[in-house]
């Protein structure tokens, strides 16, 4: 079971995951989990946890209706909604018979006002503004860091650190994930991929805090280094 996470924030939306796929007999493979269905004026991401076959169904079906929402390739100039895409995904789910095995989280970016995240988990299709974590991210670890630094007022520049931040402890702690680390943003009609430069520098400075600032817990007035604040 691999991980994937949605980060709704002030500026748009981040979704993380992990690349680490196990296999039958427990040997493991890697590959991008992360997908973008680009639509007129709007655009689809999506992630996964659970059978990438089911995953690959979901997201060929979803992307070949909501082409066809907006019209032939040379008159193809209808914006497909996020109320349409939350539609068209449900029907998806509903002919695959709703496979309980199968965790997504879908962000929604456009013209429109602001990004929107869907979550297919259960059997269920909902839309939320809060954290959302799929698959190995269902862990106590998790649960725990993102309840103390994750908040969906904080800046987008704050929620990439956070993300990027909670699957790089996952990978560290769990078996069923494991690096490298996949992060996009969500804030209008165009994804923006972070390159791998960036998300190793963002881990590396976080976890360069995490070293300093823990100790602090048990006597507020030493830093990570053993000298005084």
């Amino acid at each position: 079971m691999s991980m994937a996470l949605g980060l709704p924030c002030r500026d748009g939306l981040v979704i993380c995951a992990d690349e680490q796929i196990l296999m039958p007999g427990g040997n493991k493979s890697f590959e991008e989990r992360i997908s973008c269905v680009d639509l007129f004026g709007s655009v689809l991401v999506s992630s996964y946890a659970g059978p990438p076959e089911l995953w690959r169904e979901a997201t060929d079906k979803i992307a070949h209706q909501l082409i066809g929402l907006q019209g032939p390739e040379e008159e193809g100039d209808v914006c497909v909604t996020p109320h349409a895409i939350y539609e068209t995904a449900d029907e998806v789910f509903t002919t695959m018979g709703r496979p309980a095995s199968l965790q997504m989280l879908m962000a929604v970016g456009g013209v429109f006002n602001s990004p929107e995240l869907f979550v297919f988990e259960r059997g269920a299709m909902y839309r939320t503004t809060g954290f959302v974590c799929l698959g190995g991210g269902e862990s106590s670890l998790v649960r725990f860091l993102a309840d103390n630094l994750y908040s969906s007022s904080m800046a987008l520049e704050a929620a990439k650190s956070v993300g990027i931040y909670l699957v790089a402890k996952a990978a560290q702690y769990m078996e069923k994930v494991g690096a490298p680390i996949d992060c996009i943003v969500v804030a209008g009609h165009q994804p923006e991929w972070l390159g791998d430069a960036e998300i190793r520098e963002r881990e590396a400075i976080m976890l360069a805090r995490e070293k300093n600032f823990l100790p602090q817990i048990l006597n507020p007035g030493t830093s990570g280094s053993g000298g005084r604040a």
